[in-house]
């Protein structure tokens, strides 16, 4: 499966373009959301994706017909990902494994709320969990939570290991609060956590569940006066071994853990608009007195023009041969170019950076 990252916004490189034309013309590589929207007459329906801190971000969109139907087609996620259709305001979210095609049915005026979801076990399941959510009483009990949130693990996500919808639950909120709590529902995000690990131990999603659980049990024990040992093989570091400038081997994980936050760089050396941005990157590691690490990853196409830029700069540099295709950037979610990743002192997967001076903030 191939992915199109696209870079500062920027044109498209010849490369890009011919890797965007095949990705359309394979129509096998494709998952698909299509459906009616009764009552909807030309109407803009928006497809988005999250990110792995809850920001939605458009990814296409089209207009329904005059009959309310629709159709999006986008290449197949590298792992599985909930997406989300919106119009006017509401939304209905869609679990997608790989290339299925799912079907949605609603109306303009009960969009979000009234709907049906098929062409998948999962999409139907994401369904009926939507709607008994939407259907709890406002001002529910404490007791009556716990018991809705017993059952919704029983019927959805015991026997669901390695699902997206257990994923998607455990991120649900009533108004503006968690239906699972991490703390106080530790054993439900553990219980996925091992799941994932199980059955889906490259998935991104497997690490992010991991990384909540572990900061769980830290803060259970810590508030009953415990400690827990965490071994090594649990730090929450999605590694990356590439080569640097001069053909060595440089890993992530000898940098991460190390008391200084580390920083994950996903960018191209070779792009226009890079020599801009390594100066305002090189003014923000220099202000930080070598008290952080940098792992900046080339995503480049050339790999001897990209050791000329990488010579230069006074922090790790790694090239990935797989440029657009890389392994790391799947696993690291990487839609756009540049982005950022920022590692705790401690060696915890902490925050996502979308732009310099949201690293800049992060980092102070």
């Amino acid at each position: 499966m191939k992915r199109h990252l696209t870079y500062f916004s920027a044109p498209l490189t010849a490369a890009a373009i011919a890797f965007s034309v095949i990705a359309t013309a394979c129509g096998s590589d494709d998952f698909k959301i299509k459906g009616e929207i009764y009552g909807a007459d030309n109407q803009p329906v928006v497809l988005a994706k999250s990110d792995f801190h809850g920001r939605w971000v458009a990814i296409d969109s089209t207009r329904t017909s005059g009959s309310g139907s629709f159709s999006i087609s986008r290449p197949a996620p590298a792992a599985p990902e909930i997406f989300r259709l919106e119009m006017d305001g509401k939304f209905i979210y869609v679990p997608i494994d790989s290339t299925e095609t799912v079907t949605v049915t609603s109306s303009v005026e009960k969009f979000g709320t009234d709907f049906s979801l098929s062409g998948s076990q999962k999409a139907e399941c994401l369904e009926r969990f939507d709607k008994e959510l939407m259907a709890l009483p406002a001002g529910i009990s404490t007791d009556s939570l716990e018991s809705f949130k017993r059952n919704v693990y029983t019927k959805y996500m015991r026997d669901g290991q390695g699902s997206i919808v257990s994923y998607y639950i455990l991120t649900k909120l009533i108004g503006d609060k968690a239906l699972f709590d991490p703390e106080n529902d530790y054993k439900y995000f553990a219980a996925v956590a091992n799941g994932f690990k199980q059955l889906r131990p490259d998935d991104p999603h497997t690490i992010l569940l991991e990384t909540t659980t572990i900061n769980a049990q830290k803060q259970r024990n810590k508030g009953k006066g415990k400690t827990i040992q965490i071994e090594a093989e649990e730090l929450t570091v999605i590694d990356i071994d590439l080569p640097d400038e001069n053909g060595k081997n440089r890993k992530l994980s000898e940098l991460v853990g190390n008391g200084k936050p580390t920083v994950v760089i996903f960018s191209l050396l070779t792009h226009p608009e890079s020599p801009a941005l390594n100066l305002e990157l090189s003014r923000l590691y220099s202000s930080l007195g070598g008290n952080v690490n940098f792992y900046h990853v080339s995503l480049d196409p050339d790999q001897y023009t990209w050791r000329d830029a990488a010579k230069n700069l006074p922090w790790v540099t790694v090239f990935d041969p797989d440029g657009e295709y890389s392994k790391a950037a799947l696993k690291y979610n990487v839609s756009d170019l540049p982005t950022y990743f920022i590692y705790s002192a401690q060696g915890e997967l902490q925050a996502r950076a979308a732009n310099i001076n949201d690293l800049r903030k992060q980092l102070r």
